[in-house]
């Protein structure tokens, strides 16, 4: 984990290097733009997390590990992947969602059908944009094309749990 966190720093450090050659008021405005966008988020992720903590707390884990734990199998890989494609949030409420029901013992496959199924078929999604700006023809093929994806990934993600453990 901190090898990601550390190429975000060397990466930002490099934008930075960069925009400061150009001397033209870049790195102020991109620390104005930053600033801005952490004064936005930091609200939403301190409430996002609470939620999480909460959800973790309210969900019933005995029903989560009946359904979505990992004994559960391809049907629970299924019923993630309906689940993930109904949730209609964004990454601010679908990760708190995903880590709250990973704390109460969803299996690892299942989470990962479950957080695939959100990112391809995110319902919210697909009605506020993808129909409005791509048409309905569109968007059918695109979800028809992607349609076996989660249960893929879960799929895919069981096979690789046996043989690399968490």
């Amino acid at each position: 984990m901190w090898l990601v966190d550390l190429s975000f720093w060397i990466g930002a450090a490099a934008l930075i290097m960069v925009a400061r050659r150009r001397r033209d008021g870049s790195v102020r405005k991109g620390l104005r733009i930053s600033v801005d966008y952490l004064l936005i988020m930091m609200p939403r992720m301190v409430l996002a997390l609470g939620m999480a903590g909460f959800a973790a707390e309210l969900i019933p884990s005995d029903m989560v590990s009946h359904w979505l734990g990992g004994a559960s199998g391809f049907q629970g890989i299924l019923i993630a992947s309906v689940v993930g494609a109904a949730v209609p949030a964004g990454g601010i409420v679908a990760f708190p969602i995903a880590l709250a029901i990973y704390k109460v013992g969803v299996g690892v496959p299942q989470l990962i059908a479950f957080l695939t199924s959100w990112a391809v078929f995110a319902i919210h999604r697909v009605l506020a944009f993808e129909i409005p700006f791509l048409g309905v023809h569109f968007v059918t093929l695109r979800l028809a094309a992607s349609f076996l994806l989660p249960p893929l990934a879960g799929l895919i993600a069981d096979v690789l749990v046996q043989v690399m453990p968490l």
